[in-house]
């Protein structure tokens, strides 16, 4: 005979990971936007001309 306790536990574990690994990416995200290290600014003009470069489409990808 199964229990409703035997039933819910291994989706109670599977909640428990879930919402580890959410508060986890929120912590990164969190990180994220308080980081005023200026890397992205100086980073993403050379990644943003690399994708241009090797763009398969004839449209670009950023507006100016």
């Amino acid at each position: 005979m199964v229990t409703q306790h035997q039933k819910s536990h291994p989706e109670a574990t599977i909640d428990d990971d879930l919402r580890a690994r959410n508060a986890q990416a929120l912590e990164l995200v969190r990180e994220w936007l308080a980081d005023e290290s200026g890397y992205d600014e100086k980073v993403f003009p050379v990644l943003k001309a690399e994708l241009e470069a090797d763009r398969l489409s004839y449209r670009r990808r950023f507006k100016e």
